[in-house]
């Protein structure tokens, strides 16, 4: 499969498609970046992190949420044929039940170097992976807890995580400052669950820089 193209900067996309790149709607955006490669995709990474059996119903309504919100956005924008690329993957494994942090980033740049063998390779200076092999969703039992309303039934309120996939823990030296307390690695944040569409992943796609304009260290964030 050919990756999707990295991207530098909003002056060289905006060469690349004649027009100016701020101008064009998020799901134009996406368009552009999934059009050099017929065989690209795009959409979340999303892990299932917990299998309490009270929880399942909530995982599956927040399952057809991000799809059914995602093709609501996409059948309302100027580019609908991006749907026919839409692939979220919806990662389900018992053995992942509280899987730490660190042990997901590993299955993640595994399935990303898969997907994609370019992904093994950082990003040379200046530009960034596309939001599908950069960040992924987890959905751990607070989240889903977090997701479930006084009946039972999932809320619209409520949140998941985003993980940063390649970033690494912070060299013990770096983990701490010099009064002893933790340094915060910024490589994962709460998120409203309603994030989980188009535009979020739009925005972070192929930028960074973007990850820093929306990051609040936990627990905030919501």
């Amino acid at each position: 499969m050919s990756p999707t193209p990295l991207r530098s900067d909003s002056q060289g996309v905006s060469k690349s498609i004649g027009m100016e790149w701020y101008d064009l709607s998020e799901a134009r955006q996406i368009q552009w970046a999934l059009c050099d490669s017929p065989n690209a995709k795009w959409g979340w990474a999303i892990y299932r992190c917990s299998y309490k059996p009270e929880l399942a119903g909530i995982w599956e309504g927040l399952k057809s949420r991000i799809i059914e919100d995602s093709r609501r956005f996409i059948a309302e924008s100027d580019a609908p044929d991006i749907v026919e690329k839409l692939d979220c993957v919806f990662v389900e494994d018992p053995a992942l039940e509280d899987a730490s942090r660190e042990e997901l980033k590993r299955r993640f740049r595994a399935w990303a170097s898969t997907e994609s063998p370019t992904e093994e390779t950082p990003p040379p200076d200046g530009a960034s992976r596309c939001a599908r092999y950069a960040y992924f969703i987890q959905v751990d039992e607070e989240a889903l807890s977090s997701l479930t309303s006084s009946s039972g039934s999932i809320s619209r309120y409520g949140y998941v995580d985003i993980v940063q996939g390649w970033k690494d823990p912070l060299p013990p030296k770096e983990a701490t400052n010099e009064l002893g307390s933790p340094v915060d690695n910024e490589d994962w944040m709460h998120v409203e669950a309603g994030m989980v569409v188009p535009y979020f992943y739009n925005d972070l796609d192929g930028n960074g820089e973007r990850w820093y304009v929306h990051y609040s260290p936990p627990p905030d964030g919501v």
